[in-house]
């Protein structure tokens, strides 16, 4: 059986034979996904629902799973109510 970190391996060497597009495309999807895993780790962290988030940011329930399951793509306004009401600020940071 195949291991994340090597299956992981495997999609980055086709994208990068694939060529520069693919690799920007690759390094979208991972931001992607890691705000969504630190917005579900600071909702989780407090002890909040989706619904409890959605009615403390204004962020419709539905858009919050969205962006959660790494298939929506919020605005910097949903962004900022998002990590208003989960308390913390938004930043870019170095790899």
């Amino acid at each position: 059986m195949i291991t994340f970190d090597e299956h992981y391996a495997q999609v980055v060497a086709e994208a990068e034979a694939e060529g520069p597009a693919a690799v920007s495309e690759l390094r979208l999807y991972e931001t992607s996904y890691r705000l969504a895993g630190q917005l579900i780790a600071r909702r989780r962290e407090l002890r909040m629902t989706q619904q409890q988030l959605a009615a403390a940011s204004g962020i419709h329930q539905s858009e919050i799973s969205r962006i959660e399951s790494g298939n929506g793509n919020p605005t910097l306004k949903t962004l900022g109510a998002l990590t208003g009401a989960l308390g913390v600020e938004l930043s870019i940071a170095e790899r």
